[in-house]
């Protein structure tokens, strides 16, 4: 524990000696130039940029600064310490000393980045999984279970799928569960699985749905693509759902249906875990299936694309 402990505070130190960090130049061949010069990451980062963008405002647009601050910075490195670039026909190229200048910028910033990435890969990462409740029931272990070292699982519920996929979209959550049909670009969607409707209960309530007796309906009430297939179920199968109860949790459908208060329709997956009290049983009427498709979602430039794609193909083996 306590050989951890240095070597997370050398890390730390080590970081902060970078960040702060200045190479001293020394080019005693240059007249009127001070013995030395401090450049930082910053101009190491600056001198890259304009030279590989070929221009002073996209570089200017990269560090988040203004065009004529870059062109400021320019100035004051050409007068210090020497002239770094050469401009001719709109086209930007490196002096001699430009040119080393140049390649010890791409070294150090190397250097740099190499030591950011070892940072971040010490410390643990937090991995933000959004669906709702009924969802979380079925996945969440098994995410959890097949969760790289080094990272932890926030959850975010979420009452549908429109809300699911916006929280992607807007970078609140890394990892989406949800069965709506939104796309778009830069979106990964794949399949985790294909579970039909079906009608559960207590047996005593079941087997008088069965016999054609009036039963009280709990039915899932919300604005989702959950909700549709639902609608197209009972449509299509003629189900006489005209006394019920609208309900827009279904985790307390669940809860209600243990309890005996009525009957349900939920998916497969749902029904599964219902079934599992041996007093809930399911409807034995022949009826059409309609399947609701659970996908998993996940921004293509997500940070943990690669860990979370591996998570996602293993959700699908299970």
């Amino acid at each position: 524990m306590y050989g951890f402990f240095l070597f997370f505070m050398i890390l730390v130190i080590m970081f902060f000696i970078f960040e702060s960090l200045f190479i001293t130049f020394i080019y005693d061949k240059i007249r009127n130039m001070k013995s030395s010069y401090k450049l930082s990451i910053f101009d190491f980062k600056l001198i890259k940029d304009i030279y590989e963008t070929q221009s002073f405002s996209e570089a200017a647009k990269l560090n988040n600064i203004s065009q004529p601050a870059v062109s400021k910075r320019v100035k004051e490195i050409n007068s210090n310490l020497c002239e770094v670039f050469l401009r001719k026909n709109k086209k930007i190229s490196l002096t001699p000393k430009g040119k080393d200048i140049y390649q010890f910028a791409n070294q150090t910033l190397l250097a740099f980045n190499s030591l950011l990435d070892n940072l971040n890969s010490t410390f643990e990462q937090s991995i933000i999984l959004g669906s709702d409740t009924s969802y979380l029931k079925t996945y969440l272990s098994a995410i959890q279970k097949y969760l790289p070292e080094n990272r932890k699982l926030n959850v975010q519920t979420y009452s549908n799928s429109h809300q699911i996929f916006q929280a992607l979209l807007d970078d609140q959550i890394d990892l989406g569960i949800m069965s709506g049909s939104y796309t778009q670009k830069g979106v990964l969607k794949l399949p985790l699985r294909s579970d039909k409707l079906m009608i559960v209960g207590q047996r005593e309530l079941i087997e008088k749905f069965d016999k054609g007796e009036e039963s009280l309906f709990l039915l899932y009430h919300m604005t989702s693509s959950y909700h549709n297939f639902l609608k197209e179920f009972i449509k299509i199968n003629q189900l006489p759902t005209q006394h019920h109860i609208s309900i827009d949790n279904l985790s307390l459908i669940e809860h209600e249906v243990l309890k005996g208060t009525g009957i349900t329709i939920v998916s497969q997956d749902i029904a599964e875990r219902l079934l599992e009290n041996p007093n809930i049983i399911s409807s034995s009427k022949k009826l059409k299936d309609i399947f609701i498709k659970t996908y998993a979602i996940v921004k293509m430039e997500n940070k943990h694309y690669q860990d979370l794609l591996t998570i996602i193909q293993k959700l699908k083996k299970s």
